[in-house]
């Protein structure tokens, strides 16, 4: 790993200040894959509607995705870095996982905020580095676990009061995206990192299951949490699916309550605006917030660090080859 120095970089970049209200701070998009394009349409939309953000930028090292991207959301397109972030404020960083750590850290040292898709970086080790060089630079780092921001499962559970219970299917058809990392890091994690933070209190114990179908890294996994309360949560992630299926069930003292995470929103919620917004954006307006005040964003470097680290229970968990998760009935959680 290399070493990373604290003392300022000789980039003749000013030290970044916080934001006024009434100046729009400008943003590169870097990585111009799927994601690329979504965190722009993203920003465009935010800065249409109240001016607070500007996408200035999109670069790739294929310069064709970045034109496209860059000429569809009005951006300026570049395959070098050191143009791409000329005169920004704020990164959003979409390349593959294994170049999150020396990417986002060569950003932070140079005095930019950045925004890092999820996962935070490719070990617990590397998103611990960044998450103390941000401190260390007075950054604002933010790691995209946008499914934080998605109503649906909070309007659930806010329906059960004190879950003893909770299930999560999260599966996706094949795409050719995400797959330098397993499905644990890359779609169970956003499960693992919500019913965590929803829960607050310590895993006292991991099960998983987990197989390579069509790739070298696991393309299905399952994992049964179980929390100091008693709360047992059950997830199910799968990259190979036939549907693409979001759903969540949470069973508590208050009763049960289901959501499509898909649809953003329980069945049979009566909610409409708040709980049919897009997490996405939610996520970016976060991230304005705190470029603007200096405050942390709610999934900071931090919690990216502690998803990573319960990545790493489960994939512990599958690799001593623990029991596979089931339902009360005895079958098979994925059965």
């Amino acid at each position: 790993m290399v070493s990373r120095s604290t003392s300022d970089k000789s980039t003749g970049r000013e030290e970044t200040k916080p934001k006024s209200a009434e100046t729009a701070t400008r943003v590169a998009i870097i990585g111009a894959g799927p994601m690329g394009r979504l965190h722009a349409r993203t920003i465009s939309r935010v800065a249409k509607n109240d001016e607070s953000c500007v996408l200035s930028r999109v670069m790739d090292h294929h310069p064709a995705r970045a034109q496209t991207i860059a000429a569809e959301f009005g951006a300026t397109a570049s395959a070098d870095l050191e143009e791409a972030i000329r005169d920004v404020d704020a990164v959003v960083v979409c390349v593959p996982t294994s170049a999150h750590f020396s990417l986002t850290a060569d950003l932070l040292e140079r005095g930019l905020d950045v925004l890092v898709e999820k996962p935070l970086a490719a070990s617990v080790a590397e998103a611990k580095e960044l998450a103390v060089l941000a401190d260390s630079r007075s950054r604002i780092l933010q790691v995209g676990h946008v499914e934080w921001y998605n109503q649906g499962w909070r309007d659930a559970a806010k329906r059960v009061g004190i879950p003893t219970k909770i299930e999560v299917e999260r599966l996706n058809p094949p795409s050719d995206r995400g797959l330098d990392i397993d499905v644990v890091a890359d779609f169970m994690l956003h499960d693992l990192d919500w019913v965590t933070r929803l829960m607050n209190e310590e895993v006292v114990s991991v099960c998983a299951s987990g197989h390579c179908v069509v790739n070298d890294k696991y393309d299905e996994a399952e994992a049964e949490l179980i929390f100091q309360s008693g709360c047992r949560a059950r997830l199910r992630a799968s990259r190979i699916s036939r549907e693409q299926r979001r759903f969540v069930r949470i069973f508590g003292k208050g009763g049960s309550a289901s959501a499509d995470l898909l649809l953003r929103c329980a069945p049979d919620s009566s909610a409409s605006g708040e709980a049919n917004a897009d997490p996405l954006e939610a996520q970016w307006r976060d991230f304005l917030r705190s470029v603007r005040s200096r405050e942390s964003p709610e999934a900071d470097g931090r919690v990216g660090v502690a998803a990573l680290e319960v990545v790493d229970r489960v994939r512990e968990a599958i690799e001593r080859g623990s029991r596979s998760p089931v339902r009360e009935d005895g079958s098979a959680l994925g059965g």
